[in-house]
């Protein structure tokens, strides 16, 4: 699995699953935010090697 997308906004990252969920590509995602605090950590996406220029290709032309 390969890293396509960080953030540490919870809207971008919301909108970048639903990229990869309607382009049908598989991910898992990892949130390391303290929901204590809610100022610490990230929101990542990760794929398959064999998506993973496609995803983040995606993704980069969805926030530009």
């Amino acid at each position: 699995m390969e890293l396509v997308f960080q953030t540490v906004d919870v809207f971008q990252f919301e909108q970048a699953k639903l990229i990869l969920d309607s382009a049908e590509i598989p991910f898992l995602e990892r949130n390391t935010v303290v929901s204590m605090y809610n100022n610490f950590g990230t929101y990542e996406l990760y794929v398959s090697s064999q998506h993973h220029l496609g995803s983040k290709e995606l993704i980069e032309n969805a926030f530009k």
